[in-house]
């Protein structure tokens, strides 16, 4: 005879109603690059943080002296301190966090946390259910590194996702920091995150190798750096004002199948760069359209790279 075996029920305090004027107060978990931003970008609103926390109680008391708040030396602390609470921890510390708070017990009914993770919805928050807190995600689609890179906030994506009770003091937030606040559709957060890794990372890696082929070809480290940088600003304001597709220059657009096969013949001895250089290619081909570039593609899908175009060496004397 199998017996059934009843888990016990675990009681979750109900969130208490939420004041339209809230949030009154916020703090800040996290005073790293993205927390830096946000908790000065919230003060020059006009939004009163009242403690930042942090695993370093140095960086969290300077953060907190440049917004006019208090370092706090928990989390909970922080917490208690605010009606709202943003964690703008790593992706992979939020649900430790989460569920170290909660272990304390403590009534946390009308405080709201909200994590700052692209990759998390609110499973990363559970465990607070017990504690009466409401919880939600505000994460701002926009490279942050510190509190100088508090006014590319305004007007980036936030996608906001909440308890019922949390959405609109979210979007409100979201507002007053010159934001566009956006709901996912559900089960896109994966597809949501790639992109802003794409976009927000990808090309750093790109400046970089670019970067070390200008140095190889004569010019200064920061010469080579601002030159390519220069260069990506006017490409993406290009594609601002006419769309990606719009904005292609280069020799693919071209159909300029020599000078792709020379580039990929000077990249023979740095095979990493050869193979970024082929991917991108193939990318740009697909942006531009195939038609008319049919041997551009059959050169990208060739893994040989052939002899260039543009050489004047007599192969007789090879």
């Amino acid at each position: 005879m199998t017996e059934t075996v009843t888990a016990p029920r675990v009681e979750m305090a109900a969130p208490r109603a939420i004041p339209l004027a809230w949030p009154a107060t916020i703090a800040v978990v996290g005073a790293g690059r993205a927390g830096g931003a946000l908790a000065a970008a919230l003060a020059a609103a006009g939004h009163p943080v009242t403690a930042i926390a942090g695993r370093d109680p140095g960086r969290a008391g300077l953060l907190a002296a440049r917004v006019g708040a208090r370092p706090a030396p928990t989390p909970l602390a922080a917490i208690l301190a605010a009606d709202l609470t943003f964690l703008t921890v790593p992706d992979t510390a939020v649900a430790g966090v989460a569920a170290s708070v909660a272990a304390g017990g403590t009534d946390l009914s009308g405080h709201g946390v909200a994590h700052c993770s692209a990759s998390l919805g609110l499973e990363a928050l559970a465990a607070l259910r017990v504690t009466g807190a409401t919880i939600g995600c505000l994460h701002p689609f926009q490279a942050l590194a510190g509190v100088e890179s508090a006014p590319l906030l305004r007007g980036a994506l936030m996608a906001i996702e909440a308890d019922p009770a949390l959405q609109a003091p979210l979007r409100g937030l979201a507002d007053d920091l010159g934001g566009r606040p956006i709901e996912l559709t559900p089960g896109t957060r994966a597809l949501y995150h790639a992109a802003a890794v794409l976009a927000g990372n990808a090309p750093l890696a790109l400046l970089s190798a670019a970067t070390e082929l200008l140095v190889a070809a004569g010019l200064e480290p920061p010469a080579a750096e601002e030159a390519l940088v220069s260069l990506m600003e006017g490409a993406l304001a290009n594609a601002r004002r006419v769309g990606p597709r719009a904005a292609l220059t280069g020799p693919v657009v071209r159909g300029d199948t020599a000078t792709v096969a020379a580039h990929l013949e000077a990249l023979r001895e740095r095979p990493d760069t050869a193979a970024l250089y082929r991917a991108l290619t193939q990318a740009i081909l697909l942006l531009a359209g195939e038609g008319g570039r049919e041997e551009i593609s059959a050169l990208l899908e060739d893994r040989t790279i052939p002899a260039s175009p543009h050489s004047t060496e007599d192969p007789t004397c090879q």
